[in-house]
């Protein structure tokens, strides 16, 4: 009897455990539905509100930007379409071929080619579908990046050859440059040589006596090279030698030929000084030249109309 109290006591207890735990999966069950429903209802609303949010875009959005908008939905539908004939294709993105687009006008470029009496010669004739696409692929791999780096070389030695021709051009342009000034440099001390001898000799010009003084100016005292002289003003030194004004002329022509020996910048100020003295010396007697035709003209005139009388 005791023991049937018991035995009927535990079973009791185990009904008792079993419904409370029916009870609790019951409930978890019921919150997690719960939970899902309100997740539901609130991504209902976000998309509600989504929804309503470009519907008002649209309505108040200009043509410009409806026609913008519309272009770039058509750019993202075309780039997934690419994007999908793309897919599961040996060939790479970079090349951008498909089998409607490609060179070789070939319309089942994207598909593994299997060549069965190349790979039964190989041993490889047990492979699968899966294996042998796996292959391929690492093979176009393998010779796109050998490809590249033969470019790379390519374009390193076509670099560098363009290096080692800019710079013979440089070398080939500063000999030209030193041959130039060399050949300035001669004959610069050609021109210093002859105004040496035309002093000496006495028959001087202009230039001889300007060039004698900018350069007497110029050199160290300590190591004069130049023949002492009576120093004058440079304008007395062109009205001793200047009469004419062809003489003027020459002389204007003499300074450019110095200056483009001896360089344009070097005593600019003194030398373009001379030129305007020697331009305004030609303008007046151009001007004492016209004045004494015309009066030698009604000279002449007025003698005829006595020579009639």
């Amino acid at each position: 009897m005791g023991k049937d109290h018991e035995s009927k006591h535990k079973k009791d207890k185990k009904n008792r455990k079993r419904h409370r735990s029916s009870s609790s999966e019951d409930s978890e069950y019921e919150r997690e539905k719960q939970l899902d429903k309100r997740l539901a209802e609130e991504r209902l609303q976000k998309k509600m509100e989504k929804q309503r949010a470009k519907e008002e875009m649209k309505a108040n959005e200009t043509p410009e930007e409806k026609k913008a908008r519309r272009m770039a939905k058509k750019m993202k539908k075309d780039a997934n379409r690419k994007a999908a004939e793309l897919e599961d294709t040996l060939i790479p993105s970079e090349l951008n071929y498909t089998n409607l687009n490609n060179p070789f006008n070939d319309t089942k470029l994207t598909q593994t080619f299997v060549w069965g009496k190349k790979l039964e010669k190989e041993g490889k004739s047990g492979l699968s579908q899966d294996e042998i696409t796996r292959e391929t692929g690492q093979r176009i791999r393998k010779n796109l990046t050998e490809a590249a780096e033969f470019k790379r070389i390519r374009d390193t030695r076509a670099a560098v050859k363009e290096d080692m021709e800019m710079m013979k051009r440089d070398a080939d342009l500063r000999a030209g440059q030193m041959s130039d000034s060399k050949e300035r440099e001669f004959q610069l001390d050609q021109v210093k040589e002859r105004t040496r001898i035309r002093i000496d000799q006495g028959r001087a010009k202009a230039i001889d006596l300007l060039t004698r003084y900018i350069r007497f100016a110029e050199q160290n005292p300590y190591n004069a090279t130049i023949p002492d002289f009576e120093l004058s003003n440079p304008v007395e030194y062109m009205k001793s030698t200047c009469s004419s004004v062809e003489d003027y002329e020459d002389l204007v022509e003499d300074i450019k030929t110095y200056r483009d020996l001896d360089g344009w910048v070097k005593n600019e100020t003194f030398w373009m000084d001379i030129t305007r003295i020697a331009e305004d010396e030609i303008q007046k007697k151009s001007s004492q030249k016209t004045r004494d035709v015309h009066s030698g003209v009604e000279k002449e005139i007025q003698d005829m109309f006595k020579v009639k009388v």
